[in-house]
């Protein structure tokens, strides 16, 4: 179920963020065709995201562990693989806001991936 709903969002946000991409330009959108690009974005990128890390590690999993029968520990359910893709995400968002109004330097890199391990550190101990 989640599968298929996260699958409807990403193809409606995508439509969406092509169509603003294509019909308007920064100065016609304002600030809000701008937040909407920068939500859309993050949500397209949370989707992709999703199901690349969900689909990595089953590839991983059936690759890896083919001949063990039962169980296989360090599974990781979609739901933690859409946590994990939530936090990535705001990754590029954030460099991409920064850059647009110049201040992404190599100072800002480092903070923005200290955020991004601080939170998969936060999920990797409230999820297991």
């Amino acid at each position: 179920m989640l599968a298929k709903l996260l699958g409807i969002i990403g193809v409606v946000s995508a439509g969406a963020l092509g169509y603003i991409l294509i019909t308007t330009s920064p100065v016609e959108a304002g600030a809000t065709g701008v937040l909407a690009v920068f939500l859309l974005s993050y949500i397209v990128s949370v989707i992709v995201l999703t199901f690349l890390f969900y689909l990595t590690q089953k590839a991983l999993v059936k690759l890896l562990y083919s001949d063990r029968t039962g169980s296989v520990v360090g599974h990781v359910s979609l739901r933690k693989s859409y946590y994990y893709g939530s936090i990535l995400a705001l990754g590029p968002v954030i460099l991409v806001s920064l850059r647009s109004v110049g201040e992404a330097g190599v100072g800002e890199l480092i903070l923005v991936l200290v955020l991004l391990a601080i939170g998969c550190l936060y999920i990797s101990r409230q999820t297991s």
